[in-house]
C-alpha cells in the first residue's frame, strides 16, 4: 500500500527544473500522481503528489535539502493526508469561468460566495490578459469547484450573476463530464 506526501518547490524559474525535480522523486522510488506547476513572471512554483513507501517518503524529506541545494529552489515535503470521502462523494464537478476588467476583489468576492454555499474549489487558474482594442487589462478566471448534490444550482447561477453583474464580469457555469 502506497503513502503519500505533497513535495511543494518555489524559486528562479530556468529550463530543466522539472527534469531535476522529477528525477530526484524518481531516484528515490518515488511516483508523481498528480501535479501542478506554473511560471509566475519568472518565478517557478511546483506541488507534486508522490506516491510511495513510508520509507521513500522519509527518505525525500530527509534528502530534500539535496534538492534545494541543486535547484536553488526552497522545497517543503510534507504528508498528504486523505481528504474526507463522505463530501467529495455527494459532489458534483463543474467549471466556472469568468472574465471582465481587472480590479481588486474579484477572487474574494465569487470565492466568498462559494463558500458561503458549501462549494469547494478544486482549482483556479487566473491571468491578466489586455483587452483587444483598449489594452485595459481583463481579468480571467477558471475553476474547477465540487457543488453538493443537494445545492440548488439554479440559486447558485442566479447568486453568481447578481455578483458577477456587481463587477461587470462575464460568467460560464458548466457541469463537468
Amino acid at each position: 500500500m502506497s503513502s503519500h506526501a505533497i513535495l511543494s518547490a518555489i524559486g528562479n524559474d530556468r529550463p530543466g527544473l522539472v527534469d531535476e525535480v522529477s528525477e530526484f522523486i524518481f531516484e528515490r522510488g518515488g511516483n508523481i500522481e498528480d501535479s501542478r506547476m506554473v511560471n509566475l513572471r519568472g518565478q517557478f512554483a511546483i506541488m507534486v503528489l508522490v506516491a510511495g513507501s513510508e520509507q521513500t517518503l522519509a527518505r525525500l524529506r530527509s534528502e530534500s535539502w539535496q534538492l534545494q541545494q541543486k535547484t536553488g529552489l526552497q522545497i517543503d515535503v510534507r504528508p498528504a493526508t486523505a481528504a474526507s470521502g463522505a463530501a467529495s462523494a455527494a459532489a458534483v464537478p463543474y467549471r466556472l469561468s469568468a472574465s471582465g476588467l481587472d480590479q481588486p476583489g474579484l477572487i474574494h468576492r465569487i470565492s466568498h460566495l462559494l463558500r458561503s454555499a458549501s462549494i469547494n474549489i478544486e482549482s483556479l487558474d487566473t491571468r491578466l490578459t489586455s483587452a483587444p482594442i483598449t489594452g485595459a487589462p481583463v481579468f480571467e478566471m477558471d475553476m474547477v469547484i465540487s457543488i453538493p448534490g443537494s445545492a440548488p444550482i439554479g440559486k447558485l447561477r442566479s447568486d453568481l450573476g447578481a455578483v458577477c453583474d456587481e463587477l461587470n464580469m462575464d460568467f460560464r457555469l458548466e457541469a463537468m463530464s
